[in-house]
């Protein structure tokens, strides 16, 4: 089986690469960072299965799966993750993912479902806690405005109102109004219950908060 091990820490990659190489059923066909180099690198190798590091935000981590199956569509997609919020599991999954599994797993566990991947792709593989599990159905339940996201990420920073409102160029009242809707959704009573209550699910994401390259949005 043909591997690409993509994550951003060379020395991570060095770890997975030899690893997986000292298998006789895998060959680690190409590693590399993220970016379109890596976009280009999948594309050109067309491996089997790419181990894809998903530590980067949601959003760039859908966004790359995404970029990874566009460019070699019959490649196998496992991703490798620090994080559990329930939202982007989900998000993986339905982004194309063909397991997710964090990065406190053994090296059995690693390569039990990298075999799995490829031999039954009819299949998805998840290996997270339980308390994930239930939590994806709940997020799917809460769906937050990307305004109302924004204001919530702004309080999970230490914003208040009058902060938050020169950020995103509305008025203090407009975000009182985001923070209650938000509090109704997440059936939050309070401003630190509805933003635990949000990263724990994945509907916000610190990561994306202090992306300069995220925008403030309308």
């Amino acid at each position: 089986m043909s591997v690409v091990v993509m994550d951003r820490y060379r020395l991570f990659r060095q770890g997975m690469t030899q690893m997986i190489s000292a298998e006789e059923d895998f060959r680690v066909v190409g590693e590399c960072g993220f970016g379109t180099d890596a976009i280009t690198l999948v594309g050109q190798c067309r491996p089997d299965l790419v181990l894809l590091d998903s530590d980067r935000g949601g959003a760039q981590a859908v966004g790359m799966l995404r970029g990874v199956l566009l460019a070699s569509p019959g490649s196998k997609v496992v991703v490798v993750t620090a994080h559990d919020a329930p939202r982007l599991v989900g998000d993986l999954i339905a982004a194309g993912a063909h397991a997710c599994i964090l990065k406190n797993a053994t090296r059995e566990e690693l390569l039990v479902t990298l075999r799995t991947v490829h031999r039954d792709s009819g299949h998805v593989v998840i290996s997270v806690p339980r308390e994930t599990l239930k939590g994806m159905n709940e997020a799917e339940h809460v769906l937050l405005s990307k305004r109302e996201s924004e204001v919530l990420g702004l309080v999970a920073v230490g914003m208040r109102n009058s902060e938050i409102a020169r950020e995103l160029y509305i008025s203090e009242g407009t975000v009182k109004r985001h923070l209650t809707n938000a509090y109704a959704k997440l059936g939050a009573e309070s401003r630190i219950g509805a933003v635990k209550k949000a990263i724990a699910l994945g509907i916000v994401s610190l990561d994306e908060v202090f992306d300069p390259t995220a925008g403030a949005g309308t």
